[in-house]
């Protein structure tokens, strides 16, 4: 199995899309975090709150790690090579689940990356201005816990969408009509047929919650992680089924 998911790491690794995953995880954060500052007065600045909503821009590495995720299943499709793959470990299962272990390795590296870039511009322009810094603050590092499992939780769920649908530009597009759009629509025939309540556990609902941030109609912290693993779960079920059927001759 460790063979297993050192190759997956290498086959990430050796792409040139993972140079560009790394460099719009440090452009995009920094440039949230600096917006995010810069747009705030000298009182805001200095509060525990604010410094905590500024760990909130690792939820960009998460977003990433989805597309990640799902390239790392459907790539595989796309150009032909899953053949040799599943010549050589023949387990399906196996090899699913070390693409899933090597997705998770890879999120949480973005989300600790994407942690530095925030502590990295946070620390020098908050120090510049001498504002009170709370880095050491329990608050602050619950949130950096909770936004690297949400990294892991999107990798996840990036595996899942793969396996279900082995087109690379399907699910992709696939999962971005449905995150933008599909929802949306689904959340206002919700309100219309009286069933808000069942809003919260429609799957990236149930992953907004699962950042830690709260929000109106969104389920507490727990119960959400614990939906967005049963989706995970029913997905990734569905995927190892079809990919265990399919014909890859």
């Amino acid at each position: 199995m460790s063979a297993l998911v050192r190759s997956e790491l290498l086959k990430i690794r050796t792409t040139r899309g993972w140079y560009a995953y790394l460099t719009v995880v440090v452009l995009l954060v920094g440039v949230a975090v600096a917006g995010d500052i810069g747009g705030s007065d000298d009182f805001s600045r200095s509060t525990l709150d604010f410094q905590v909503g500024l760990v909130e821009a690792v939820t960009i590495a998460a977003l990433l790690s989805i597309i990640l995720a799902i390239t790392v299943v459907t790539t595989e499709f796309r150009h032909g090579t899953i053949t040799p793959t599943l010549l050589a470990a023949p387990h399906r299962e196996r090899v699913i689940a070390s693409k899933a272990l090597a997705a998770v390795l890879v999120a949480m590296l973005l989300a600790l990356l994407a942690l530095v870039v925030v502590a990295g511009v946070a620390l020098i322009w908050l120090s510049i201005i001498d504002a009170d810094l709370h880095v050491g603050d329990a608050e602050i590092g619950k949130r950096a816990a909770q936004m690297i499992l949400l990294a892991v939780l999107w990798a996840l769920l990036g595996i899942a969408i793969g396996t279900v649908v082995h087109s690379q530009v399907a699910a992709l597009v696939g999962t971005l009509v449905w995150a933008f759009l599909g929802e949306t629509l689904l959340l206002g025939l919700f309100g219309l047929l009286d069933l808000d309540g069942a809003r919260a556990y429609l799957p990236f609902q149930a992953l907004d919650g699962a950042d830690g941030t709260g929000g109106h109609n969104l389920l507490s912290y727990w119960p959400a992680v614990a939906v967005s693993l049963g989706w995970i779960a029913l997905l990734g079920a569905a995927g190892t089924e079809r990919t265990r059927r399919r014909d890859i001759t």
